[in-house]
């Protein structure tokens, strides 16, 4: 992985690699230590906003509790066709309480749903009076694209 400090490590935005898969509708699946101790996944939705991976998920969400214990999180972002490209992240999350629906959140929600987003988010306005926002501060990063960048098991 890219060698990161204590500060943020930022993204190459220029790399066309990252670009696309930040860009695009794919899922970040976010990787933390649940309360029982035990490693977990999930698939969500995302945005790269200011430098950092976020997320919006509901105040109930295990995921919550147990980032607010360990923030400590990796995160990959991958395509689902070959050659399959691979953003993996290292990085510390931290969780946010919202009033109403996260600012971000409509514009999550389009990106994955399109034309399809604002059915999706009209039972939600008015009735949702708290989201957690997840902002995960990048540490670290690799990228793989199966051309000339690949895993070390295949070098």
């Amino acid at each position: 992985m890219q060698e990161a400090s204590e500060r943020q490590q930022a993204l190459p935005l220029d790399d066309a690699v990252v670009a696309g898969l930040l860009a695009g509708p794919n899922l970040a699946r976010l990787a933390y230590i649940g309360c029982n101790g035990r490693p977990h996944v999930v698939p969500i939705w995302f945005a790269h906003i200011d430098g950092e991976i976020v997320m919006v998920t509901g105040p109930k969400a295990d995921k919550v509790r147990a980032l607010e214990a360990n923030g400590a999180v990796a995160i990959t972002i991958d395509s689902s066709t070959p050659p399959y490209h691979v953003l993996l992240v290292d990085g510390d999350a931290t969780v946010e309480h919202t009033d109403g629906m996260a600012a971000e959140y409509p514009a999550i929600v389009k990106r994955y749903l399109g034309a399809a987003a604002e059915g999706y988010l009209a039972p939600m306005r008015g009735r949702v009076r708290t989201q957690r926002r997840i902002r995960v501060r990048v540490r670290s990063w690799r990228v793989l694209d199966f051309q000339t960048r690949f895993p070390k098991s295949l070098r």
